[in-house]
């Protein structure tokens, strides 16, 4: 249990990791494509960075939504210009919106999950694209999975420590929109190349539940996987599941006592039982953006650090953790026409 006196200690760590954060705009949005969601950072193999993100037009869902990307070269310091992702399709349809949900780097390899819908999320479908040359080039689409590759959303790949492949999913069982969302896993022991569904969480057991949980996983050294969901309209909190069988199955999501107004979140494992959290810590609004880590394994989150306190949405954080561990290093977007690169020290 943590004390008085190491909750001091830790407001004062705070203070001094927040001396060491990096902060860099990468995209300011104007209409009539002011749009910017879904922000997603991640680092290539050959150490430069992508941020993929939800683009095009000014405002989601709409038929003018796409794909785009920005890329550094040195560690955030600098980005390039926004650009559409191409996808080896000669001329989009206009009429149909594409969505990023997950950008995974496994094996030298680029996997890109996104989702086709008609503008005002009906008709939905959810492929994967792959690249092997750094995100310029793709890979024909292929459907997710056959049982959720209607109406699903993809979410953070993790890799277990016995080299098993996890990526949570929110899918639902109507292709008419956010409504009745079932969440679980998709497993594979064969580096990608096969999966298997798991899970089948719901948020709400009367299903009257609409919304996008945006479901979150982490692997802890006891042997439980944890995962997050997002709960708009529950009671202003987070709520959680657990598996100890490797993701195979898992209890009921029950509410947190996180607070959360009922936006995506992010989770992140640091080794042992330590985990950081990026989110809103704000049951009402997404404002501020924060940091919180825990030291036991998500029971309990002593080091609580705002990141972001700009008027306005915070939202979409997502990113990685440096390969020292010092650094947790995300892309999130501000009031849905910024995105912006944060650095974020780690307590030591």
């Amino acid at each position: 249990m943590w004390n008085r006196r190491q909750f001091v200690f830790s407001l004062a760590a705070a203070a001094n990791d927040a001396r060491e954060d990096r902060q860099t705009l990468i995209f300011e949005g104007t209409s009539p494509n002011k749009l910017c969601c879904d922000t997603t950072l991640r680092e290539l193999p050959d150490g430069s960075w992508v941020m993929v993100m939800l683009g095009g037009g000014d405002k989601e869902p709409m038929p003018e939504n796409n794909l785009f990307v920005s890329r550094s070269k040195d560690k955030g310091k600098t980005w390039s210009a926004m650009e559409p992702i191409r996808l080896g399709i000669k001329e989009r349809d206009p009429k149909r919106a594409l969505v990023p949900t997950e950008l995974t780097v496994y094996r030298k390899e680029c996997w890109l999950y996104f989702a086709n819908h008609d503008g005002t999320f009906r008709d939905w479908t959810t492929w994967v694209v792959k690249s092997r040359d750094g995100c310029r080039t793709w890979s024909a689409a292929e459907p997710v999975h056959p049982k959720i590759h209607k109406a699903t959303f993809m979410r953070n790949m993790i890799v277990r420590r016995n080299g098993e492949l996890v990526m949570p999913f929110q899918h639902y069982e109507s292709s008419n929109g956010p409504e009745n969302p079932r969440n679980g896993v998709l497993i594979s022991a064969d580096h990608g190349r096969t999966w298997t569904p798991h899970g089948w969480i719901r948020i709400s057991p009367d299903d009257k539940y609409r919304g996008f949980p945006e479901n979150n996983v982490v692997e802890l050294d006891d042997g439980r996987m944890v995962m997050i969901l997002r709960a708009d309209r529950l009671g202003g909190v987070l709520f959680q599941a657990e598996s100890t069988d490797g993701g195979r199955t898992w209890s009921e999501a029950k509410p947190t006592t996180i607070p959360n107004p009922g936006s995506k979140a992010t989770i992140y494992h640091l080794g042992g039982q330590k985990v950081a959290m990026l989110h809103n810590p704000n049951p009402k609004v997404r404002n501020p953006l924060s940091l919180w880590v825990s030291f036991d394994g998500m029971r309990t989150w002593p080091y609580q650090r705002d990141l972001v306190t700009v008027p306005g949405r915070l939202n979409y954080p997502d990113g990685f953790v440096s390969k020292d561990r010092k650094y947790l290093h995300f892309a999130y977007d501000d009031n849905r026409y910024k995105a912006v690169y944060y650095g974020a020290r780690l307590p030591r």
